[in-house]
């Protein structure tokens, strides 16, 4: 009876320590860190030069990981029609990206990636310790628009991957190796706003 029970905590032992090894492409193994870095930008609706956000996250923390971005306005204007002006319609953003899985690929990683981009005459923002809301007066034609999109995307370490919406509305996302002095290896041309 003692032979079966030392086989089998030898073959859990055994088991744990596979567990334990790295992925071949992890850049752990090179002392190099991963951040993905993610931007939301549109029009400025005032001066309609490009607006908003980028972050930089350790793609560590990422995994089941939702970030919301602050709300921000926007607007359209239709074409000048021969009849008279068509007064430009404005809306309320608020956008949210997701990641719920991560996995080191080589020369870059894999994410499950989610973005809402959502746009109507009034928002609210509340989370924990801190709540906002925005919204355009009645008297003023209103947006509606919103996208849900769902998909898995491989990030090559400096590449941008964008995806577009409507209204001028961006999403642009990149995976960065670092040196273990945190030093960048990997060229992210993502603007900073």
């Amino acid at each position: 009876m003692k032979t079966p029970l030392c086989l089998s905590m030898m073959s859990l032992a055994l088991l744990s320590g596979c567990t334990m090894m790295r992925n071949q492409n992890d850049p752990a193994r090179l002392k190099q860190t991963v951040s993905v870095i993610n931007a939301v930008t549109w029009t400025n609706p005032l001066s309609g030069k490009r607006d908003g956000v980028r972050t930089t996250w350790p793609l560590l923390q990422l995994a089941g990981h939702e970030e919301i971005f602050p709300l921000a306005q926007i607007k359209n204007c239709p074409a000048k029609e021969a009849t008279g002006a068509v007064p430009c319609a404005w809306g309320v953003l608020s956008t949210s990206r997701t990641i719920t899985r991560y996995a080191y690929m080589a020369g870059g990683v894999t994410l499950d990636l989610g973005v809402l981009v959502d746009v109507h005459r009034r928002q609210q923002d509340r989370r924990r310790n801190f709540h906002t809301s925005m919204a355009i007066p009645t008297d003023v034609p209103a947006l509606q628009y919103r996208k849900v999109l769902q998909q898995g995307v491989a990030l090559p370490y400096g590449k941008v991957y964008r995806m577009d919406f409507d209204h001028g509305v961006r999403f642009e996302i990149c995976a960065q190796r670092r040196d273990e002095n945190g030093r960048a290896l990997d060229d992210c041309d993502i603007p900073y706003i």
